[in-house]
């Protein structure tokens, strides 16, 4: 019960903070890597979505410090949403490995998307936005 009432709690606040009429659903988690401890914000949950649309990659490993902290960054709603590929785990996740050794993987994390640069190592939430272009970069 005090499960279900969380996550009411917290989808009113995302959208007293937001002022959208974004809707956080609670989603088993379907990722390799751990489930962060962190809650996700509107902000990152709309990132995680815009990630997809654009193509976006997370490569990690579930045993990788750095990738844990990448996905904390996110938070469990908005982390579960990510199109991340598991590059750690050959006998369970043939397919994923394949496509870290196709995409020329060589430290993790590493953030792909068609068109852009890849990003390496853990990236702040605004580093995400101007990269994916879901936010202007800024003028000096």
């Amino acid at each position: 019960m005090s499960r279900v009432w969380g996550i009411d709690v917290l989808a009113g606040l995302a959208l007293v903070a937001g002022g959208s009429s974004l809707k956080v659903t609670a989603q088993p988690w379907n990722q390799p890597i751990p489930q962060p401890a962190t809650e996700s914000t509107p902000q990152t949950i709309e990132l995680a979505d815009h990630l997809n649309t654009v193509g976006a990659k997370f490569f990690g490993a579930h045993w990788c410090p750095a990738c844990k902290e990448q996905m904390k960054l996110f938070g469990k709603h908005a982390g579960g949403r990510l199109n991340y590929v598991e590059c750690g785990l050959p006998d369970k996740y043939p397919k994923q490995v394949s496509q870290c050794r196709d995409a020329g993987i060589q430290s993790i994390p590493t953030w792909t998307r068609p068109g852009s640069t890849r990003l390496e190592g853990v990236q702040s939430i605004n580093t995400l936005e101007r990269w994916s272009g879901l936010k202007p970069l800024q003028q000096n």
